[in-house]
């Protein structure tokens, strides 16, 4: 089926630094790469939609995806929100990875399409396999992504030992 089918989709909205600043409130509006740009009292979606998955609608040549769990508002950033009736039957984090590479083969299909809007991912197709083999699936690529992130943790370290200039005494 294909990602209509299981996800209701919010096209993303533009927020100006003057509306947010002009507003106050304590609800996170998010940036595409996921960053906090300010907060005020307006939500792209209600508890019950949580969580859910967003990405950015603009120059996301490299498939950002992320999991939303609270309340937020986004700019420049759609929102996927699982459907009552799959949301037992879809592991967000797992669907998350499949989109990041669907993101990229719609953008690549596309010539270089730079805005994902929600003509071009409501009608593609997916298979979603039972939950279990979901989680199955997720679990290697958890191990790797942690292993990744001590790699990338690891090799700052060495570059800043690196870069520090040593200093002799005769």
């Amino acid at each position: 089926m294909n990602i209509g089918t299981y996800f209701t989709i919010i096209q993303g909205h533009q927020i100006t630094d003057e509306e947010l600043y002009q507003t106050e409130g304590d609800i996170p509006v998010y940036t595409g790469s996921n960053d906090i740009k300010g907060y005020w009292d307006k939500a792209l979606v209600e508890g019950k939609d949580l969580p859910c998955i967003t990405y950015p609608t603009k120059g996301n040549k490299d498939g950002n995806v992320f999991v939303q769990y609270e309340i937020f508002d986004a700019n420049n950033t759609a929102v996927l929100i699982p459907k009552k009736e799959w949301r037992s039957k879809i592991n967000l984090e797992w669907f998350a990875i499949k989109l990041k590479h669907i993101l990229q083969e719609i953008q690549t299909s596309k010539e270089n399409v730079s805005y994902l809007n929600r003509d071009l991912i409501e009608p593609y197709y997916f298979e979603l396999p039972d939950i279990k083999v979901q989680n199955e699936e997720l679990e290697p690529i958890k191990r790797l992504q942690e292993m990744r992130l001590k790699l990338i943790s690891a090799l700052n370290r060495i570059n800043k030992i690196l870069e520090k200039s040593i200093m002799y005494d005769d």
